[in-house]
């Protein structure tokens, strides 16, 4: 109680510097948590994309030989080999690499246009999408061919004018499909999870490209291979197993001259969204030393102009600190009391810049996360939800940056401020 009286008799004698102090350090945590929220959205488990730390991912493959190249996703031949009889993963998922948008029409109505992907039964295992009408379609639906679709709350109410749309017909490029599903709409921010429609994957292999003929060309396609383990313990042993499968098939394909490229795949989560394509292995130390250098930059300059602050209102304190040196109080419960009163503006600014960061994430959604490879963009608005951005991870680090500001803005003065001279002070002698 005493020391919210002392800040609050503090800000009121320099309401200036009080105020520019919390302005500060509001704008310092407001950039540093949108930082972070950019990081937590894309590595963080976020529903429906909560088994996060339990998946690995493999995107495509790149072959060469001395005369020519080639890269592309995976074909289900690829699949086989890769990922057929694998002991660790408890679900192996195929899904198309990317959402297609296609044309959705029904009969009497106008057309949509909505982002597609291909799956097989277990993306409903992997992702916990939630169910708002109807079910998944089913491993007998993926190896029949049925054509039935899993669709999203808000492409069923702009197609049927209701969310309840199980039973109903729609046509994809022209194709009839059956809605068996209507789950709520997915943010295009979950990447892997998102789509707005589902249907199941052909299991014929398809091949993109021939490459001079050579039977390697049947490993090229469109598809990609999600992977979860039982625990996220168990995620090294599964990219373990995973690896030595891969290093197995290039040793077959050394024997008819081909090479394929090790990118270091599979990928955990973290490494995945930096991937720029199927033939480079993202940097994950070079996009994590990027990270702490911008957050040290962002601290370190406001804490800069914050300690002069802080000096400066120290200063006026200097009778005060003075009559309680007088008094007996030691030079560790001044600079105790100084980093405390520091403390608690520190977090006081944070909180507001905590509050400000949420509202600009929301409004600057598509500025800070689009995904920047995907040049077309997307049907579904990019949009992020308050279950999304606020999480106890991020209320954490806006603590541990406020402490780090405190002690980077105040522990300076503090020190200062503990060593003066009592008679000095009392005098009002300045140095």
């Amino acid at each position: 109680m005493k020391l919210l009286k002392q800040i609050k008799y503090d800000l009121g004698t320099q309401p200036v510097l009080g105020s520019v102090s919390i302005i500060g350090t509001a704008l310092a945590i407001l950039l540093v948590m949108v930082v972070m929220m950019m990081y937590v959205i894309q590595t963080e488990p976020i529903a429906p994309e909560s088994n996060r730390d339990r998946l690995l991912y493999e995107y495509g493959i790149s072959l060469s030989t001395d005369q020519m190249s080639g890269s592309s996703h995976l074909s289900h031949d690829a699949i086989d080999r890769l990922y057929g009889d694998l002991t660790t993963p408890e679900v192996i998922c195929i899904l198309s690499s990317s959402t297609s948008p296609r044309d959705i029409a029904v009969t009497g109505s106008n057309s949509i246009m909505a982002d597609t992907r291909a799956a097989d039964q277990n993306v409903w295992k992997i992702f916990d999408y939630t169910f708002i009408h109807g079910a998944p379609y089913t491993s007998t639906d993926v190896e029949t061919g049925n054509k039935v679709a899993v669709i999203t709350e808000n492409v069923a109410r702009k197609l049927f004018s209701n969310a309840d749309a199980v039973g109903q017909t729609m046509r994809i490029m022209q194709e009839p499909y059956t809605v068996v599903g209507v789950v709520k709409d997915v943010s295009p921010l979950m990447g892997w999870s998102y789509a707005q429609i589902w249907y199941p994957v052909e299991t014929r292999s398809a091949s993109k490209l021939d490459l001079d003929g050579s039977d390697v060309s049947r490993y090229f396609g469109e598809y990609s291979v999600i992977s979860m383990a039982r625990s996220a313990d168990d995620v090294d042993e599964m990219r373990r197993e995973i690896r030595s499968r891969n290093a197995s098939f290039a040793n077959e394909l050394k024997a008819i001259g081909w090479e394929r490229d090790d990118t270091d795949f599979p990928y955990t989560q973290e490494a995945v969204h930096l991937l720029g394509g199927t033939n480079r292995a993202p940097d994950i130390k070079q996009d994590r030393m990027i990270r702490w250098i911008l957050l040290g930059i962002i601290l370190i300059i406001p804490a800069i102009n914050l300690s002069s602050m802080t000096q400066s209102r120290l200063r006026r304190r200097r009778h005060e600190i003075g009559v309680r040196r007088a008094f007996g109080a030691t030079r560790g419960s001044i600079m105790r009391d100084i980093l405390a009163e520091n403390l608690v503006v520190t977090l006081i600014g944070g909180f507001i810049g905590l509050v400000l960061s949420m509202l600009f994430a929301w409004l600057f959604t598509a500025f800070l996360f689009e995904p920047i490879d995907n040049w077309e963009g997307y049907s579904a608005e990019m949009t992020v939800d308050f279950t999304m951005i606020f999480r106890w991870s991020i209320f954490g680090w806006t603590l541990l940056f406020c402490f780090i500001l405190n002690i980077l803005s105040a522990g300076i003065p503090a020190w200062r401020a503990s060593r003066v001279d009592p008679v000095d002070a009392l005098n009002g002698d300045s140095k």
